[in-house]
């Protein structure tokens, strides 16, 4: 874990509460965000220019999966590239996104992704308007769950992303990372999601932290058509 960070006090406050009606705590986003920080360092003046992005992802993935299958039983899900965590009874999922600079604060306009959304979470962000959901998913009962097996075995899958943005403030010498666990509910007409049904604001993070060369890399790039 990284020593040398605080949270900034989160204004808008009702986020525990929120995400307990969801099974889930800050605590898990709040580590795998440091986890992520941390993997950044493990990038040197010889590695490309988006490595600290790539092993920051690769981090929060890892991560989430990891405390989720440890205290909560969720499994892994990858649909055509794009990883998933899962509970359960396939109602939730929860992946990593980055957004924009709105990321992570309240009010209109809504975070947008960062990069075009691409066909797997475009094919995610359609079902969770085919089902339209609550704020919070009905857990199946197990007449429910065995028709959904039958079907399709992801058929009531709603897919949350903890969207985040890195802020550099060099002159200062900390990053801000801004956070929110939100439902998507619309790709724009440029590829990106850019519209939200539910919006759970986390408190930022702060890393105090020493440029010592440049840091050309904005946030996350992974090889895949989805990032």
């Amino acid at each position: 874990m990284i020593g040398n960070s605080w949270a900034r006090p989160d204004e808008h406050g009702g986020h525990e509460e929120q995400l307990a009606e969801l099974g889930l705590k800050y605590e898990y986003f709040e580590q795998l965000i440091r986890e992520g920080e941390e993997a950044r360092s493990a990038a040197t003046k010889d590695d490309a220019n988006n490595a600290a992005g790539t092993f920051d992802y690769f981090a929060r993935v890892r991560t989430l999966r990891n405390l989720l299958r440890t205290e909560k039983q969720w499994h892994r899900y990858d649909p055509k590239q794009s990883p998933l965590t899962v509970n359960p009874d396939k109602s939730m999922g929860i992946g990593v996104l980055l957004g924009d600079a709105r990321t992570g604060l309240p009010g209109n306009p809504q975070p947008r992704s960062h990069r075009p959304a691409g066909v797997a979470k475009e094919s995610l962000v359609s079902r969770n308007q085919d089902i339209h959901p609550g704020l919070f998913p009905v857990p199946l009962v197990e007449e429910e769950l065995e028709t959904q097996r039958d079907e399709d075995e992801y058929a009531n899958l709603i897919t949350w992303y903890l969207l985040t943005f890195r802020y550099t403030a060099r002159k200062q010498g900390y990053i801000e990372v801004r956070s929110e666990l939100s439902l998507p509910s619309r790709v724009g007409p440029r590829g990106k999601i850019d519209s939200w049904d539910r919006r759970i604001l986390l408190p930022a993070i702060r890393f105090k932290k020493t440029f010592d060369y440049p840091d050309g890399d904005t946030g996350f790039d992974v090889a895949v058509e989805e990032w």
